[in-house]
């Protein structure tokens, strides 16, 4: 019981440590993006870029996520857009199809195979159908926004760039879970710029997701034995080095995409980053404290291992957090509560107003909402606690686990809204 005070203390200031760190490294990144961004359209022309799109029963938004492609600010005739319908058994292909005739557009290809997982797909769609310099990876329940072609090509033209991880973005849908996941998204990508900024970043998450083409094929494209691909492949590309290799996050490059629905589909989602980051951190433990003049230190003596560090530390919290309600309530010390509530209230409130991708009606109405998420946030605790949980439960079987070379599709609900259609097409 003694020792309960001093663990909070101890974390408490590696957690301020922390995020005194990560807001220093996002005002850098804007302030070095802003002088990019001024320059941008003064320097060469765009690059051929094929997006594509793997599908497995999308047949309410697939559409909906090549017309946002078609939609983009882009010169047509440096664009390609590939579709993989993998093996699905709602009304997809149909949908497909019936684009496919009426529209006959010659940059737009369409695969249809029996199902064998989502990186295998994503695989087909890139070795056999891409063409260009660049490769973007689209979900099909998300999209992308207008300008995010033209905005995710800009980074490339650092010849050092290989990977960029789009900004992702919660579609709103009015329900308590959706605003909860929609505020998450905005912090926790607010603080990427960080990641980007001190060049430590191990995930280029698959929505919107970007890459050199010839890099693809150099590393042998997306492995299919963890149930994170995107994940698996980031590692992948990091094993090759950090310092003349980059792997960024495009604040301005916006994706859209649906919410899970409830609270036990958002567990099955959390156990499944878990479990994939889990499989992928064992495929590439020689990252670990790695001492080669490739890899920057921050990333591999300090990010990683703070990794693993902070599902340690999350792992306590329950008894660290039950101290602290002890002694609020035998003290009777309900400043501590509010003071906690105002400081958190206040790091959240300062990431909305800081993230000057969305615009200030915006801003207006989620920023009274802020303070409320001190509680409801502890929704997601416990839905991220289950998933370390069952990953601790399950970490026995991690080798044995990339033995499947099979990336199967793990879908949850999501918010199924009126299927989406071009007008002119009739199903």
């Amino acid at each position: 019981m003694e020792l309960i005070p001093y663990l909070i203390v101890f974390f408490g200031a590696v957690n301020l440590i922390r995020i005194g760190l990560f807001i220093i490294g996002s005002d850098l990144y804007d302030l070095k993006e802003s002088d990019e961004r001024k320059n941008a359209d003064k320097r060469g022309s765009y690059p051929f870029f094929t997006v594509v799109i793997p599908a497995h029963n999308e047949q309410h938004t697939v559409l909906r996520a090549i017309d946002s492609v078609f939609k983009n600010d882009y010169p047509r005739n440096k664009l390609r857009i590939v579709v993989v319908d993998d093996g699905s058994t709602d009304q997809s292909k149909q949908i497909l199809k019936a684009y496919k005739k009426n529209y006959r557009l010659k940059n737009l290809f369409m695969i249809f195979r029996k199902s064998q997982g989502k990186a295998k797909a994503l695989n087909t769609g890139i070795k056999k159908y891409a063409k260009g310099k660049l490769v973007m990876c689209l979900d099909g329940d998300s999209y992308i926004n207008p300008d995010a072609l033209k905005k995710a090509s800009r980074y490339f033209r650092d010849d050092k760039t290989i990977a960029l991880a789009s900004n992702v973005r919660i579609i709103e849908t009015g329900s308590l879970l959706n605003l909860i996941q929609r505020i998450e998204y905005i912090i926790c990508y607010q603080m990427k710029r960080a990641h980007s900024f001190f060049n430590i970043e191990y995930i280029i998450g698959g929505i919107g997701s970007t890459f050199r083409r010839d890099y693809l094929a150099k590393i042998g494209y997306y492995d299919g034995d963890t149930i994170t691909e995107d994940i698996d492949l980031t590692m992948k590309i990091l094993q090759h080095g950090n310092k003349k290799n980059r792997v960024l996050y495009g604040s301005d490059v916006i994706s859209n995409t649906e919410s899970v629905l409830s609270v036990r589909d958002l567990m099955k989602q959390r156990f499944r980053w878990k479990w994939g980051r889990s499989q992928t951190f064992y495929k590439n433990r020689n990252l670990f404290f790695n001492i080669d003049n490739k890899f920057t230190k921050l990333l591999t003596f300090f990010y990683l291992p703070y990794a693993i560090f902070s599902d340690f530390a999350f792992f306590l919290e329950p008894i660290m957090i039950g101290y602290i309600m002890y002694v609020i309530l035998a003290y009777k010390d309900f400043l501590t509560l509010l003071s906690a509530i105002a400081v958190i209230s206040l790091y959240l409130g300062a990431n909305l107003v800081l993230e000057n991708t969305l615009n200030w009606k915006e801003k207006i109405m989620l920023l009274p909402l802020i303070p409320s998420m001190y509680l409801l946030f502890y929704i997601l605790s416990f839905v991220e606690y289950f998933a370390l949980i069952k990953m601790l439960i399950k970490l026995p079987s991690l080798k044995s686990s990339l033995s499947s070379k099979i990336c199967n599709w793990t879908h949850v609900n999501r918010q199924m809204r009126t299927n989406y259609r071009i007008r002119s097409v009739e199903i």
